[in-house]
């Protein structure tokens, strides 16, 4: 079925229409030379820096990783007059292959200012260089850190720390939740997932509507997990890779999903909140009508309101 694409929010639409550089991914590029993808993003991003606020302090932290010598990036945005108790982990997206913290300096300087947070972004390893589970297991090297070294390196409350990811980072936010929920870590208060990849099933009604959709496609979705998992364990369930794979929801802290209407993941999102619903868990689920996966990329009314949202809801 070819995308209606009188369905995509008008002013949302308009501002696509005026970027001037292209946010599509060579499907092919993407599939037989990721690291080609990895490098155009990386120059676009180097290419169009954010200008840093002054009252936002950023600086690097390199950790250790338990499994090997390898250092683990942490990117820190911290506000002057910071209150220690706004403690963000945070997850870029990227289809698990490409991006970086960089990417969303301009939302993460938004959140550290205005809200007086410390953010924590997490430069995980790329696949398919470093498939599953390196990439989790970066996040969670990295809400360790929080947790044993926050108070004394960064001056902020670890027992009450918030984990925010979108797309492929929302799944990594999400699995190192579950991560946490196994080993008994009471730290995490809240998780706060933006469009998130849920499940490599890939057989939602969503997912098999939205095949040309621009931005994100279900070609696309195939793809990245095809990278992130590797052809082996494309039809295998594994806990935190099949984030529905999980049997301990009702330990899982409150949670805030957002969603997109046009989006091929919009059902899995649905479809977590649910399993959250039923398990008891506090969670909030808002599916944005008119919206495209990285929505909030664009300049619109659309992304206006989610961003009120955002900044009402982290650290509630």
């Amino acid at each position: 079925m070819m995308m209606d694409f009188n369905r995509i929010n008008k002013e949302l639409r308009a501002s696509m229409d005026q970027v001037s550089y292209s946010l599509e991914i060579d499907g092919n590029l993407f599939l037989n030379h990721p690291e080609k993808i990895q490098q155009e993003r990386a120059e676009l991003v180097r290419k169009n820096p954010v200008k840093q606020p002054e009252e936002v302090m950023v600086k690097d932290i390199f950790i250790k990783s338990s499994g090997d010598d390898h250092e683990i990036r942490l990117h820190i945005y911290q506000a002057e007059n910071y209150d220690r108790r706004k403690v963000l982990l945070y997850f870029h997206g990227g289809g698990y292959v490409f991006g970086q913290p960089e990417q969303m300096d301009g939302q993460m300087f938004d959140i550290a200012d205005q809200l007086k947070a410390t953010i924590i972004s997490v430069d995980y390893r790329l696949s398919p260089q470093y498939r599953f589970p390196v990439p989790v297991l970066d996040g969670f090297d990295a809400l360790q850190w929080i947790i044993s070294q926050g108070e004394a390196q960064l001056g902020v409350d670890s027992e009450r720390i918030t984990v925010f990811g979108a797309s492929a980072g929302g799944h990594l936010a999400a699995a190192v939740t579950q991560m946490a929920a196994d080993h008994h870590f009471k730290n995490i208060h809240h998780q706060f997932l933006l469009y998130p990849v849920i499940h490599h099933k890939l057989d939602t009604p969503s997912m098999e509507e939205f095949t040309d959709i621009p931005l994100w496609n279900k070609k696309y979705a195939e793809t990245a997990w095809l990278h992130f998992l590797g052809k082996d364990n494309m039809n295998k369930s594994i806990r935190y890779s099949d984030l529905s794979f999980f049997d301990r929801f009702p330990e899982l802290p409150r949670t805030t999903i957002v969603a997109c209407e046009l989006d091929p993941l919009r059902d899995e999102a649905i479809e977590y909140a649910q399993n959250l619903y039923k398990a008891g868990v506090k969670t909030e689920l808002w599916v944005i009508p008119g919206a495209l996966h990285v929505f909030d990329l664009f300049d619109s009314p659309l992304n206006e309101d989610y961003k009120r949202f955002l900044m009402d809801r982290l650290f509630q």
